[in-house]
């Protein structure tokens, strides 16, 4: 089963949303969101799309109101029901809010072992499988100096997101963990699937 963007616009028409407990309702009845207005192009709503707040006014200085509170949200949401909600990325590199059921149908699509990814995938998630570790901490310790250092982590960083291998445990600042001993029900069931999936393709 592929995660398409959801039908349901019952709760995107109008901007409501105005604390972490409107955005958790939102996420609620979507399953998944993006989340600012560029990324709506992909049919998936976007919680920047819901967000009751002041535009940016011409003049105004700094990112705005609506920008401002469409970030903490995006962040204070899953901080608080990190049972409930999950901030990750998709196969796309897009960042999104989903609920934990439809993190197992996204888990299922994009998950990859260890061996799937790049060398400097692998290079950060020795580092990140020792203890939860920010991203200053992270790129000192795994090596990503010098030139191209910094393009090095952000990719590999990105990679290992989108495969499922890591999970966001903490925003300020971003404090990283291995997915499976964040989420080790949802890390192996997906893997159960996988094999059952391999399975079913060599007796065909």
């Amino acid at each position: 089963m592929r995660s398409t963007p959801s039908p349901d616009t019952t709760r995107i028409r109008g901007r409501w949303v105005r604390t972490v407990e409107d955005a958790k309702r939102f996420v609620e009845e979507v399953g998944l969101c993006l989340i600012f207005s560029e990324s709506g192009r992909l049919g998936y709503p976007t919680l920047w799309d819901v967000v009751d707040a002041p535009d940016k006014q011409p003049g105004e200085r700094g990112f705005g109101e609506r920008t401002n509170l469409v970030w903490r949200l995006k962040n204070d949401l899953p901080a608080a029901y990190p049972d409930e909600i999950f901030y990750g990325k998709l196969a796309n590199g897009r960042a999104m809010l989903c609920t934990i059921e439809r993190l197992e149908e996204i888990l299922r699509e994009q998950r990859r072992e260890p061996d799937e990814v790049s060398r400097d995938a692998r290079r950060l998630l020795s580092v990140i499988a020792t203890r939860p570790i920010t991203n200053r901490e992270l790129r000192a310790e795994a090596g990503f100096d010098g030139p191209g250092g910094e393009r090095r982590f952000n990719r590999a960083l990105q990679e290992l997101q989108v495969a499922m291998l890591i999970a966001r445990v903490d925003t300020d600042p971003d404090t990283w963990f291995p997915f499976d001993a964040a989420y080790p029900g949802l890390a192996e069931r997906a893997r159960a699937a996988r094999r059952r999936s391999r399975a079913g393709s060599r007796t065909r």
